[in-house]
């Protein structure tokens, strides 16, 4: 007698995040919001930083910003894994005194006056784990025993993150699992690796337009990317073709038909003929007073539209200029749903974020980046400078690179076409159809083995 396979009516589907930046959230909420109208959806989010230690999450939070804003070169070679910045965080090579000097000034704001786990109370294991890595790193004494808890430390990290992971995929069971950042999904690849996980599809979503070795896992089932040119990258990294997929980024529905020029400025109240800018700084709002201050000052004739994101401190300021200038600018906090502030505007200006260039390119609208904090962003940049749909500029040359793309010979009529017809308005139902199919394999066949072979 064959026993029929049973199937479950509702899909569960485990995201996996980093609330480090908005855009691995947001793009998690579009393939969410897609999945919601065509199956019964349970879905559940997990944030990278919930793993850890409140304390500890925001001081490394804090750390990462505070690295690539103050720090950039050693930003970028944590971002690159350099081999010798990497020496030096093992304990393998003595650290250079400028990372001493910011390990030491960092647990200093966080953590004042606890040196390391081993003579200081009140500490949880994060933690403590922390201090004493920080403790070993600064020491000026070169030990071989350093060397050896160091790296003992840097793998234990490793598995507390891991075993959480764990509990959490026991206590939810989810049926797929979709990682819109690398961290969460190294992890997740770790633990298929280590433990009987491997029937649990897994969905890694490249949210920038470069690809980071880290994403590169033989237990990731499936990935999906911007572009051709990051599914070859993956391909000369040893990924069969037939786990990936170009999809696009996955934007929320909004941008799946967007609005008129006209009709966007009409509904924001805004000057229908006037020249408009879009200023953005992400959700830390990183980079604008300036470039806004000096627009205001040098162009007079410009609408400018600006998001502030969350900063409060950045906000006052904004407001401050909002009410110098009051028929020249707008601005706006954390704006939910972006897309008719770039229809209204002719150019975006601002921090490039995965997310932030594939909002713009969708809408019809290049993108110049003011500032860029290296790694992914570096990638982004790359890719609207390959493609001609912007660049990365000084604040000083902003004013005139914005008049020359305005001039009758700027071609930007031309540009905006162009960006419209590169950017990719459905990726988030096409890696929604990817969830179902994987969905659905599995229900049918729960020790199907090799799923990226099967799902076409």
């Amino acid at each position: 007698m064959t026993t029929q396979p049973t199937t479950k009516n509702n899909l569960r589907v485990l995201f996996l995040t980093s609330k480090l930046g908005f855009g691995h959230t947001r793009a998690a909420s579009a393939i969410e919001n897609e999945l919601a109208t065509t199956a019964e959806l349970e879905s559940e989010y997990l944030d990278l930083w919930s793993l850890m230690d409140e304390e500890v999450a925001a001081s490394v939070k804090d750390g990462y910003l505070r690295m690539a804003t103050e720090y950039p070169d050693y930003y970028q070679k944590l971002y690159d894994l350099d081999v010798g910045l990497w020496r030096q965080l093992s304990g393998e090579a003595p650290a250079d005194p400028a990372i001493k000097a910011f390990l030491s000034d960092q647990r200093q704001r966080w953590f004042p006056g606890r040196n390391n786990w081993f003579n200081s109370r009140g500490q949880n294991l994060d933690q403590g784990l922390l201090n004493t890595f920080i403790s070993l790193i600064c020491s000026n004494q070169e030990r071989r025993l350093h060397r050896v808890i160091l790296r003992s430390i840097l793998l234990l990290m490793r598995e507390v993150l891991v075993s959480r992971l764990r509990e959490h995929i026991v206590r939810y069971d989810p049926d797929v699992v979709v990682a819109t950042q690398m961290y969460p999904a190294a992890l997740l690849s770790n633990l298929k690796k280590k433990q009987n996980f491997r029937h649990i599809p897994s969905v890694g979503v490249i949210t920038d337009y470069g690809l980071h070795t880290a994403w590169v896992r033989p237990q990731t089932d499936f990935y999906c990317v911007a572009t051709e040119e990051l599914a070859d990258a993956l391909g000369k990294e040893g990924v069969s073709p037939s786990r990936i997929r170009v999809t696009g980024i996955p934007l929320m529905p909004q941008f799946r038909h967007v609005t008129s020029e006209e009709g966007a400025r009409r509904q924001l109240g805004l000057d229908v003929n006037r020249r408009t800018v879009l200023v953005t700084g992400g959700q830390y709002g990183i980079g604008i007073v300036k470039p806004v201050a000096d627009l205001l000052r040098t162009h007079p004739g410009y609408q400018i539209l600006v998001t502030s994101g969350s900063s409060q401190r950045e906000t006052v300021k904004l407001k401050h200029l909002e009410r110098q200038y009051p028929n020249q600018l707008q601005v706006f906090g954390w704006v939910e749903d972006m897309s008719k502030l770039l229809c209204a505007a002719d150019v975006v200006v601002g921090k490039p974020g995965g997310l932030s260039v594939s909002e713009a390119l969708a809408c019809g609208r290049p993108f110049l980046a003011t500032c860029c904090l290296g790694g992914q962003e570096r990638h982004n940049v790359e890719f609207l400078r390959r493609n001609g749909m912007g660049d990365l500029i000084d604040l000083a040359r902003l004013p005139s690179v914005l008049e020359s793309m305005f001039s009758p010979g700027g071609d930007l009529a031309n540009i905006k076409r162009r960006a419209y017809d590169l950017g990719k308005r459905d990726g988030a139902s096409r890696i929604a159809h990817l969830v179902k199919q994987v969905w659905r394999l599995r229900e049918v066949q729960p020790d199907l083995g090799n799923t990226a072979d099967r799902a076409g």
